[in-house]
């Protein structure tokens, strides 16, 4: 408890994203206005309507693991253990899993999951025979598989939790992350999501949902969040893996928090498998719940990221939901920069949510030249950050495919 209310506090922040890998490159890559977009590189595009995502290009995988490690490991996995340990260095928090293992809880989902290694695994089937098949492949596939790599070579032995609630799988995580805090079952979490869904079928699906830009020769100016020319996301790829504490395990080992949750909100459309409600009142509820539950009224919320595909059937009802909460609340969507990491996007949110309040500076969304009709008319941070001296409290929110909704509120620590 923080001054009688329920609180988390993020002590450590790991990130692998287009921008950068690890807290300082992807914040001052983000605050520069860098975009994460450009040709897709992971597999052979020919015969693609669309060629273009924002990958972590600059991601090795055995900087962070053994070789061995990561030849048994999925792609989605390799970059949430590297996140893990990301985390716990920036936080100095080393020392609770040698000491306090028990107390060490974990909280890492996957929209996905190892669909890379899903799809070879059927590629192998389908050009050498099934007993060709690789024996880690099931290991690999699964979605806890990022989790149990993170608790094996990292050693955490508390609770652990993987969730898959599509693009809302991320911000989820953060408030199960919460949860376990609140209610005293660890001292510590590890708490994030990570995705690695571009693939020949998830991009192959997405293109036949018509959800996705086709601006192949303009990458960076794809995602356009809000703007008349919205046309659909950027699919993109990441984690960030938060280290949470209780109020007493700060104090124990004197961290310096960048910022704390003080609530979580959660609610579901019932409208339909693709789209939002196109009145936006589940998102809506979904922030409300979050800020009522952490004892502000909307008007104290200072900053939002939301969700910001640049999908015209999502764009408009979100925004509106934005001004319900607060009309004067900056904004910035920052898949425009970073593309759509599906599972992932909501914890690499949180974690902007957190560095912009401990730093005090909004950074900037792209690609909003004029206002799309149906969209509210807020405080869209464009283009370059802006420093907020008074930034005290901010909101995460993301809708998922399926019709789920999650919103945490963060504040000054």
């Amino acid at each position: 408890m923080e001054n009688g209310r329920p609180a988390a506090f993020i002590t450590g922040i790991g990130v692998v994203s287009p921008i950068g890998v690890g807290r300082k490159e992807f914040w001052s890559s983000l605050l520069a206005n860098e975009s994460g977009a450009g040709p897709i590189t992971l597999f052979d595009t020919d015969g693609f309507d669309v060629r273009i995502a924002a990958e972590c290009d600059s991601f090795e995988p055995t900087d962070f693991m053994e070789r061995k490690v990561a030849a048994r490991t999925d792609r989605f996995a390799q970059i949430g253990l590297a996140s893990a340990k990301l985390a716990l260095e920036d936080a100095d928090a080393w020392g609770e899993l040698e000491n306090n293992a028990e107390r060490v809880g974990l909280v890492l989902g996957s929209g996905i999951g190892g669909v890379t290694s899903m799809e070879t695994t059927q590629a192998t089937i389908d050009s050498k025979g099934p007993a060709r098949v690789n024996p880690f492949s099931v290991t690999k596939i699964m979605p806890n598989s990022a989790a149990a790599h993170v608790a094996i070579q990292l050693g955490v032995q508390g609770p652990s939790i993987t969730g898959a609630l599509a693009c809302t799988c991320g911000t989820d995580m953060m408030a199960l992350g919460y949860d376990l805090i609140r209610r005293g079952d660890a001292d510590v979490v590890l708490c994030g999501a990570s995705e690695a869904s571009i693939t020949p079928v998830i991009v192959a699906g997405f293109i036949a949902m018509r959800a996705m830009s086709r601006r192949n020769d303009d990458p960076e100016g794809a995602c356009r969040p809000y703007d008349v020319g919205h046309s659909g996301f950027l699919i993109g790829e990441g984690c960030a893996v938060m280290v949470l504490e209780s109020a007493e395990s700060v104090e124990r080992r004197g961290a310096e928090p960048y910022a704390k949750i003080t609530g979580v909100g959660r609610s579901t459309d019932a409208y339909n498998l693709t789209d939002p409600d196109p009145k936006g009142r589940g998102i809506t509820r979904a922030m409300r719940l979050a800020v009522e539950s952490s004892g502000l009224s909307g008007d104290e919320i200072d900053y939002i990221n939301p969700h910001g595909t640049g999908t015209v059937a999502g764009d408009g009802p979100e925004s509106m939901a934005m001004a319900e909460i607060n009309p004067n609340a900056m904004v910035s969507a920052t898949k425009s920069t970073l593309g759509h990491s599906l599972g992932a996007s909501g914890a690499i949110e949180t974690a902007i949510c957190a560095l912009a309040i401990n730093a005090k500076t909004v950074p900037p969304m792209r690609n909003l030249d004029k206002l799309a009709e149906g969209c509210a008319d807020l405080d869209y941070v464009v283009n370059e950050p802006r420093k907020a001296p008074d930034l005290e409290a901010a909101l995460c929110a993301n809708l998922g495919v399926g019709g789920h909704n999650a919103a945490v509120v963060l504040q000054r620590a």
